[in-house]
């Protein structure tokens, strides 16, 4: 039963979080913008792309149980999205939506699914298994981030998707002091994960 559950709440979390996508998608080709346009412009926020890299593993959790994706896996994940919902819930300004499936898409990617994660993670996954030094494996992913997007404003001559990373205002010093901390702040909240996850029944 147990399993039954883990693989259904799993489903659910996969459907809000790939779901969730389409609303922008919409939008823009109502606007009229090409499908690789959307797609390539989404694929500049953090936020899109964890809710991606999550909606794909709870599609292999969902299908083949949490044994289709290791346990470091899992917590990155984990991790990363819950890093989604503190940032813009607490550092950025909600963005306003045109229609209500909108702010509800909104709301999935940076609320619901970020809430519905960890709650997961607590319940469903494989525990006791995560070591130390895997905060620091983590930590990489909000780096790679950061090099892909800063790159991206260079050679495309846009700028950043967060004030926070935008060294044309704040100046490279600056920007990459913040990159820092999130970092670091990552890191942190990787060894708090452990340590739970070592107090919590495998």
């Amino acid at each position: 039963m147990t399993a039954k559950l883990a693989r259904f709440t799993a489903a659910l979390i996969a459907l809000a979080a790939l779901g969730a996508m389409a609303p922008p998608i919409l939008n823009g080709l109502a606007r009229g913008e090409s499908a690789v346009e959307i797609v390539w412009n989404l694929l500049r926020y953090f936020t899109i792309l964890t809710n991606l890299v999550v909606g794909v593993i709870f599609t292999l959790l969902a299908l083949r149980g949490r044994a289709a994706v290791s346990p470091q896996v899992q917590g990155g994940a984990m991790l990363a999205i819950v890093l989604v919902g503190l940032v813009y819930n607490l550092v950025l300004e909600p963005m306003p939506q045109p229609n209500w499936w909108s702010a509800l898409g909104d709301d999935m990617h940076h609320f619901w699914v970020p809430l519905a994660v960890p709650l997961w993670w607590l319940g469903f996954a494989p525990h006791r298994a995560l070591r130390f030094r895997d905060p620091l494996l983590w930590a990489l992913y909000p780096l790679a981030y950061s090099a892909y997007c800063l790159i991206r404003a260079t050679v495309e001559g846009t700028g950043v998707p967060y004030f926070f990373m935008d060294a044309a205002a704040l100046g490279w010093p600056a920007a990459i002091a913040n990159m820092g901390v999130i970092a670091l702040a990552f890191v942190l909240a990787g060894l708090v994960a452990v340590a739970i996850d070592r107090r919590l029944p495998a």
